[in-house]
């Protein structure tokens, strides 16, 4: 057992396949036989399709959703449907988990962005409500539904609760998974491993820009925080036997 829990970032296009989902969970299940796990999970498309349903019409601003009452409404709906199927499948896994949303026990407030609606940045997290669901030894299974300091819901960015969640236990390692992997060099190859200090010198030639510059500086200050290595990658199947090497970027201190 490691000094903290993984907390891993699951979404996007990932989890609408089930195939896929149903492969990754297997490795969860695994995983968590030895680890302490946290799992957080989006789920934008299935937001998209029941807005739809609805008669609502997305819009977005900068990759976040405008989220007014009836989209807040909605998006609860969504998350917690999504929710309840992956808290299901582990339970068929062997694994006790149980679902929840950053709502309960007050867990982690945020601040709105008031041209978005009831879009949220995370400004902190309960510790002493989190150190109680670390306690029970089951997996917390978490949607991306934060509250505002009148404990109303806000919509938060799935990655920016994980990191939110990772910093606030000081996890072992924080993983993101994407359908796309890590970060290329120049020259289009990915790289495997990178540190802050390669980070800055990546970002000054223009190597890594727009939303994947944003997410790695984010991944950068997770490490500045206490997280122990933040990986962007395809798979968890590399955490399960260690001679693999991830189908990714695994960021860690150092020069």
């Amino acid at each position: 057992m490691t000094s903290g829990p993984i907390v891993i970032k699951y979404g996007g296009s990932l989890l609408e396949e089930p195939g896929h989902r149903t492969a990754f969970l297997k490795d969860v299940a695994a995983l968590f036989k030895n680890q302490d796990v946290i799992l957080v999970h989006g789920g934008g498309k299935e937001i998209s399709r029941q807005m739809e349903k609805a008669g609502l019409k997305p819009t977005f601003v900068n990759g976040r959703r405008c989220t007014d009452d009836a989209t807040m409404v909605v998006v609860k709906k969504a998350l917690a449907r999504l929710n309840n199927e992956i808290v299901s499948e582990l339970g068929k896994l062997g694994v006790p988990a149980f679902g929840r949303s950053g709502q309960e026990d007050h867990l982690m407030e945020a601040e709105a962005v008031q041209e978005l609606g009831r879009v949220g940045i995370p400004k902190k997290v309960n510790t002493e409500a989190l150190a109680e669901v670390l306690k029970k030894k089951t997996m917390p299974v978490f949607y991306s539904v934060a509250e505002d300091a009148d404990h109303q819901p806000l919509n938060v960015n799935a990655d920016d609760f994980a990191l939110t969640v990772a910093v606030a236990c000081r996890a072992d390692r924080l993983v993101f998974l994407t359908d796309t992997g890590g970060i290329l060099d120049g020259g289009g190859e990915l790289i495997p491993s990178i540190s802050p200090v390669e980070v800055e010198a990546l970002a000054s030639k223009q190597v890594i820009t727009g939303g994947m510059l944003v997410k790695v500086k984010a991944c950068v200050d997770a490490l500045r925080q206490g997280v122990g290595s933040v990986d962007i990658v395809k798979g968890i199947r590399y955490l399960l036997h260690q001679q693999e090497k991830p189908e990714g970027t695994i960021f860690v201190n150092g020069i």
